[in-house]
């Protein structure tokens, strides 16, 4: 994990957020259109994200970027750079280890 969180190119935890989420769009958007049930859903948490984004609460933001995440199978768009992402956020939020287990990142 170490070497990832090297890797990362955001240097804020609100700018790190941002880019994990735009990572996350197309994915967001195949989700929708490929399974139009989950697109409300979808739509629902993005709200979330954003609400909580800007609102200040960097972890709650965090949480729904990994639900998301795990809801329209991250895997399968730019996977390792979101995933890589996601573990340099929680380490900068100083997520405790049950917290970081919570949001089920990739090893």
């Amino acid at each position: 994990m170490r070497a990832e969180i090297n890797e990362i190119a955001t240097s804020s935890i609100q700018e790190g957020l941002d880019f994990a989420c735009h990572l996350l769009s197309n994915a967001i958007a195949a989700a929708g259109h490929a399974e139009p049930a989950k697109a409300v859903q979808l739509l629902d948490e993005i709200t979330n994200y954003i609400q909580f984004r800007y609102a200040g609460e960097d972890r709650l933001a965090l949480e729904s970027l990994s639900w998301l995440g795990h809801m329209c199978d991250a895997r399968k768009f730019r996977s390792n750079q979101f995933w890589s992402q996601m573990k340099w956020l929680g380490s900068a939020c100083a997520l405790e280890p049950d917290d970081l287990a919570r949001l089920e990142l990739p090893e």
